[in-house]
């Protein structure tokens, strides 16, 4: 085509197209191809046209298939695609008969403390003591629910063996098409006991506020295990010990303030009068602990009780026999 011709053609779409006005804006969208998508992400209960093509006319949209349920997926053959846009009037051809698309539903999975709850709950009714903790052996399960939705975890057909305190259940959710998920695992009872904030060392003393509670299999903590405040406050550690882990009374030893062979104070209050004495300290101790002392004067052998660094007390059984 010479230049003349190519200009009188332009004329000529030109005039055609003040003819049809704005309306041809609309025709040359609408005509635009179909292009597949090769994965979909749908939301709702049913896929659209739309969800699988692009460039379908609103007008031409519709509903070609339910949608997959949670943690499933729907996959469309070349054929599928091809009946489906026919259905709604377009023109589409796959240019190859192994093409398909994937649709797949919003969702995410179910988070194992979900179950782990809903399990406990139903073993509530063996009898396992205040305390225990469920275990789930197989903890990639696969139980999904679509985005947004609160899912309920009913457990069925629970069977607990007592003496090897495994159990095996079947897990679903509610309103679920999805099929039940086989769950087993272990019920471990657990106590509580009293660890170290912060790592300790020999020489450090052990106060109030360095302790915190923690939870621990009771199978773990055996008669060794420190269980008591009273066995952990005013005590020292014998070697390094590591916060956050349960303590043995091994591991520790009393502070002693006073060792054998230290000169001490006693003193004895009486009224509001008060007596002091030299003596030497027969014995190791740490505040409240009873030691003999005995007295550099008299050199008489004194039951007392350690109230301080390098001070005792006469013992209320010691002044009975004094006087």
């Amino acid at each position: 085509m010479n230049r003349t011709a190519r200009m009188i053609a332009a004329a000529t779409l030109v005039g055609i197209g003040c003819l049809l006005g704005a309306g041809s804006a609309q025709a040359a969208t609408d005509a635009l191809p179909l292009i597949l998508k090769q994965r979909a992400v749908v939301g709702g209960e049913g896929v659209q046209l739309s969800d699988v093509f692009a460039n379908v006319p609103a007008e031409s949209d519709g509903r070609i298939a339910d949608s997959p349920v949670p943690g499933d997926r729907l996959v469309l053959n070349a054929r599928q695609l091809f009946l489906y846009a026919k259905s709604y009037g377009l023109t589409w051809r796959p240019n190859d008969m192994r093409e398909y698309a994937e649709v797949v539903r919003d969702s995410m999975p179910i988070p194992v403390e979900m179950v782990r709850e809903a399990l406990a709950t139903a073993l509530e009714r063996e009898n396992l003591g205040e305390d225990f903790d469920v275990e789930i052996f197989n903890r990639d399960l696969p139980l999904f629910v679509a985005t947004g939705d609160r899912p309920t975890v009913i457990v069925r057909n629970l069977v607990f063996d007592a003496r090897s305190r495994r159990f095996d259940a079947s897990v679903t959710l509610a309103g679920a098409e999805s099929s039940p998920v086989v769950v087993n695992g272990r019920v471990a009872a657990m106590i509580s006991v009293p660890v170290l904030r912060n790592h300790a060392m020999p020489g450090d003393v052990i106060r109030e506020s360095d302790v915190r509670w923690t939870r621990v299999e009771a199978r773990r903590a055996g008669p060794n295990t420190v269980s008591r405040l009273d066995d952990l406050i005013g005590r020292t550690p014998r070697r390094p010990l590591t916060a956050g882990q349960a303590i043995r009374l091994t591991d520790l030893r009393p502070n002693y303030v006073i060792g054998r062979g230290d000169l001490v104070t006693v003193v004895l209050k009486a009224g509001t009068m008060m007596l002091t004495a030299r003596a030497e300290a027969l014995e190791k101790g740490a505040v409240g602990d009873v030691i003999r002392v005995r007295n550099n004067q008299s050199r008489k052998v004194l039951e007392t009780r350690v109230i301080a660094a390098d001070t005792v007390t006469l013992t209320a059984a010691q002044i009975a026999s004094i006087n």
